[in-house]
């Protein structure tokens, strides 16, 4: 298991994108793949960032049974996005709500989302089955 803690701060993304790529060679990920994971990636950690009102922030990854799964735990107001409804991409941009973009990408490029709390944290697991080699 791969861990990376960060104060919740813009500037840490950096260390997320160190951490994505890590985690992607690790796994073997293509080039798409990986970019995939680091959009997932970084969006989640921006919605902590800007949402959450967390001080801390915990990336976990691992890979079991064929997938690689990166779990976020933050210290922030109860919040669990796969609860949030999907937005209407067909409404013109101006007659949209605002948010859920992110949400939506990480549902899209992932594989699965699953939240839970506790011992007051939010913790949202995303998963990828990984490709295998042909």
């Amino acid at each position: 298991m791969t861990k990376l803690e960060l104060k919740v701060e813009m500037g840490e993304v950096r260390l997320v994108r160190a951490f994505v790529l890590s985690i992607s060679d690790d796994a073997g990920l293509s080039e798409r793949q990986a970019q995939n994971l680091r959009l997932v990636v970084e969006e989640a950690v921006a919605n902590i960032v800007n949402y959450s009102g967390a001080t801390l922030m915990e990336l976990r990854a691992w890979q079991e049974d064929g997938c690689l799964y990166v779990s976020f735990a933050d210290d922030g107001i109860p919040f669990d996005p796969t609860q949030h409804p999907e937005p209407d991409l067909t409404l013109p941009i101006e007659k949209r709500v605002i948010g859920g973009l992110g949400i939506h990408y990480i549902r899209k490029m992932s594989d699965g989302m699953a939240y839970r709390r506790q011992d007051g944290r939010n913790i949202l697991t995303v998963w990828k089955t990984l490709e295998k080699p042909k």
